[in-house]
C-alpha cells in the first residue's frame, strides 16, 4: 500500500519545487527592467505566489544578490542627486513609499552626504540664471519651489539669506 502515497510526496515536493521556480522566474524578469526594493518584489510575487513561497524566493533573491534594500537606497539617491536634485526630507519621503525602512535611509552613505545648501545653491543659480529676485512674491514663489523639493527650512534660510544678502550690495 506504500507505492501510491510515495508518488503523491514526490508530485507534492515537485509541485512546490515548481512553484518556487515560478516565483524565482517571475521575480527575476519584475527586477531585470531596473532595480526594486524588496517590498516592491514582495508585493509582485504576492498576487502570484503563496506567502511561503515569496519569503523564499526573496531569500534566494538576496541570497544571489539581486535583492538589497541598501545598495537600492545609495544608487536612488545617487541618481536623484545627479539627474533632479530634491532635498533629504522628499528623498526619505520617496523611498520609504517604495517600502524602504527609515533606519536604512536614514544610515545611507549617500544620504548622509546630502549637502543641502550646495544643492539649493545649484538650483538658485539654474532658476534665476543671474535674475534679480525682487518683490516679496518671487521670494515666496523661491522658497515654496524649495520647501516642495525636500529641503529643510535651515537649508532654505541660510542660502536664501545669503543670497539675498549679496544680490542687494
Amino acid at each position: 500500500g506504500d507505492g501510491p502515497l510515495y508518488f503523491f510526496n514526490l508530485f507534492e515536493r515537485s509541485s512546490a519545487m515548481d512553484e518556487f521556480e515560478n516565483g524565482y522566474k517571475t521575480a527575476l524578469r519584475f527586477i531585470s527592467k531596473r532595480m526594486k526594493t524588496e517590498a516592491e518584489v514582495r508585493k509582485r510575487l504576492n498576487t502570484r505566489c503563496p506567502d511561503q513561497v515569496t519569503d523564499q524566493v526573496i531569500e534566494r533573491l538576496k541570497d544571489d544578490g539581486y535583492l538589497d534594500d541598501a545598495l537600492y537606497v545609495d544608487c536612488y539617491i545617487r541618481d536623484r542627486m545627479k539627474f533632479n536634485p530634491m532635498g533629504r526630507h522628499r528623498i526619505k519621503m520617496e523611498l520609504e513609499q517604495k517600502g524602504i525602512k527609515k533606519e536604512l535611509i536614514e544610515n545611507s552613505s549617500e544620504y548622509l552626504a546630502i549637502d543641502e545648501k550646495k544643492v539649493i545653491e545649484g538650483l538658485l543659480e539654474t532658476k534665476l540664471k543671474g535674475c534679480d529676485v525682487k518683490d516679496e512674491k518671487q521670494k515666496r514663489r523661491l522658497l515654496g519651489y524649495l520647501v516642495r523639493r525636500g529641503f529643510s527650512f535651515e537649508a532654505i534660510n541660510r542660502v536664501l539669506a545669503q543670497h539675498f544678502g549679496r544680490s542687494r550690495s
